[in-house]
């Protein structure tokens, strides 16, 4: 990979010599993207070419051109029938211009992440190279069908590489492996036709296709810093017992290596003992990878400083390919955003940081253990029960929810915990059942699991309200095809892992109460109703409104309970789940971004938990 970037980078140089050896020699082809340039002097050898044979050519193929990309294929068409097929790249044979400037930015496709053969790139330089060097035969029928192969993949590679930039190059729902739940701008008609209405003034076109967003053009920096450190990357670190030592040899390769990450100043001397600023790279490499800080080295630590260029080159281009999806609605100055591989949830209002936390994120399963993940062209599916990436409002929260216990948790989970201990897995887990056919309420004791039918229960399951509750004391809910929410958790111990992809989908937020303040505050909730809201929680007021409040529940709930029958009396249950609908709703992001810019402008990584990158490598080409 190194050395390809190398020769990328090399071709660009030479191309722009070339270019620029061209408008030093005819200054007249470098006007109006050069329309009326000279036939090449190496073209001369194609006697048996003719400007109006080739037309006449073209007038018969163009029409039948077929592409996977139906708006590729019309634009095409469309194009050159208004040009009344006119060549545009081959007219004259070739023109050197257009086809030098369109070969230097496909070159430097690599700085957005992307091999440029995604672009045909290396099937149009060795074309070209056998026109020049006169190995395509002389022979209307066999140059005739070169040129219009070669005319072709240009306008092509034009085209996708300006849909690539402005919409990715990839299917965000197909590289997801399916849960991928935003709505997203898509290329049209409309937008191939502009582009190739564009294509006139070439230079400028491939110009405007560069992206000027501010992260963005961070990422190509840090990307182009890889390609250059892929050159003189330093010798790998043996990871044996020496790191537990304060002194050793080894310490000056790590000195090597941590300057080669960009942690250590490049000025400060190399050493055998772990000094104070060596801990201090050592640490901040850490905090690069979520690695927890610490005052001596260990093994994991040492194996990702051995990391090599490719794998930033990769999780960069993986990451910019993301950065080029346009989801619909676009994040406004208030909304939630949930970064899975961060397991992190960040808060913002009017652009700042109100609020940020851990959370927890549904379970995955790796693919090289479940085949079935990985389809034949390699692209693996996302497990049932991971997260699913999407927009939505939260638009109500429940305080004190109970469970709905899913069917397939009911069937894979606790169906065996209920035929080897019926009530006491009810008792223990304050559950109460149903009877799915008419919702009536069913004593646990009345049921012998070891005859109910694994693959047909007729029961459902729900965990009363409480702290016990798995989504603790209170839920957000949005609108999603998936059933999924954030919420609170009976299970904080699960925060203090560092690997937090543990539940069924929903999101466990760890601080839940912290969120609900601050949408509350934007709801202008004031505070009257947010002791309402404590009270209803289990709370004791704190006011004589309160007190008057909590009087008139206790009144509700008497009468609640005094209109049940007889045998629902006996599964009463005084706390309630209670929806506060809220005008002003959250909007929230649930993304995916292996390697994102902290506060400080640093650039972080994280492991590829659902194993999407990989996807995403597929179609940039980066995972050659």
């Amino acid at each position: 990979m190194a050395h390809l970037m190398l020769r990328c980078k090399n071709s660009r140089r030479l191309l722009t010599l070339t270019i620029s050896l061209v408008c030093i020699l005819n200054l007249s082809s470098c006007q109006n993207n050069s329309l009326h340039h000279p036939k090449p002097s190496w073209f001369k050898y194609y006697s048996a070419y003719s400007d109006k044979e080739i037309q006449e050519y073209y007038q018969q193929a163009i029409p039948q051109y077929a592409d996977q990309d139906s708006n590729i294929q019309y634009g095409i068409r469309t194009f050159y029938a208004q040009r009344d097929y006119a060549p545009f790249w081959t007219e004259k044979g070739l023109n050197e211009f257009l086809g030098s400037t369109l070969q230097q930015y496909l070159a430097d496709a690599t700085s957005h992440g992307i091999h440029p053969d995604e672009f045909e790139y290396g099937y149009i330089v060795s074309v070209i190279d056998s026109l020049k060097n006169h190995r395509i035969a002389n022979q209307d029928s066999i140059l005739y069908k070169q040129l219009l192969d070669l005319e072709l993949a240009m306008t092509r590679s034009y085209l996708r590489y300006a849909t690539a930039l402005r919409y990715g190059i990839s299917d965000p729902k197909t590289v997801n492996g399916g849960k991928w739940l935003y709505k997203y701008e898509k290329p049209d008609t409309n937008f191939v036709q502009e582009a190739l209405a564009q294509m006139k003034d070439l230079e400028k076109a491939m110009e405007s296709m560069q992206i000027e967003d501010p992260v963005y053009v961070r990422y190509q920096k840090e990307l182009a810093t890889w390609y250059a450190k892929a050159e003189r990357e330093p010798d790998t670190l043996p990871v044996g017992t020496w790191h537990k030592r304060t002194e050793d040899a080894h310490y000056r390769p790590l000195c090597r290596r941590l300057k080669w990450v960009g942690t250590l100043d490049s000025t400060v001397a190399d050493t055998n003992r772990l000094t104070p600023a060596l801990l201090a790279a050592v640490n901040l490499f850490r905090t690069d990878n979520a690695i927890p800080t610490s005052d001596t080295l260990d093994k994991e630590t040492l194996e990702k400083l051995n990391r090599p260029a490719n794998y930033y080159i990769k999780r960069l281009s993986a990451n910019m390919e993301r950065l080029r999806w346009h989801v619909i609605p676009a994040k406004g100055k208030t909304h939630i955003a949930v970064n899975i591989p961060d397991f992190t949830l960040c808060t913002f209002v009017e652009d700042t940081v109100a609020f940020k936390t851990r959370i927890c994120c549904g379970r995955t399963a790796n693919p090289a253990k479940a085949a079935w993940r990985k389809k034949p062209n390699g692209l693996i599916l996302a497990a049932k029960s991971e997260s699913p990436l999407l927009h939505s409002n939260i638009n109500y929260i429940v305080l004190n929810p109970e469970w709905s216990i899913p069917y397939d948790i009911i069937k894979n989970e606790y169906y065996s915990k209920l035929c080897k201990s019926n009530t006491a897995v009810v008792n223990r887990e304050h559950l109460y059942i149903k009877d799915a056919r008419n919702g009536q309420y069913v004593k646990p004791e009345t049921i012998d699991w070891t005859k109910v039918n694994r693959q047909n229960i007729p029961y459902r399951l729900y965990q009363t309200s409480g702290r016990y509750n798995a989504l603790g004391q209170i839920k957000f809910s949005f609108p999603n095809t998936e059933s999924v929410y954030l919420h609170d958790t009976n299970n904080k111990g699960a925060f203090k892992r560092r690997v937090r992809a543990l539940s069924h989908g929903c999101i466990r937020v760890e601080n839940p109460f912290d969120l609900a303040e601050v949408i509350f505050d934007l709801n202008e909730f004031d505070t009257i109703r947010k002791e309402q809201i404590s009270i209803i929680m289990g709370g004791e007021p704190t006011t004589e409104k309160g007190e008057k409040y909590l009087e008139k529940l206790e009144e509700q709930d008497s009468i609640r309970y005094e209109k049940l029958s007889e045998y629902d009396k006996q599964f009463y249950r005084k706390l309630m789940p209670t929806t506060i609908h809220l005008k002003k709703q959250m909007p929230l992001y649930i993304e995916y971004y292996t390697c994102f810019l902290d506060d400080k402008d640093r650039m972080q990584y994280r492991n590829d938990i659902y194993y999407k990158d990989d996807n995403i490598l597929i179609y940039t080409g980066m995972n050659r």
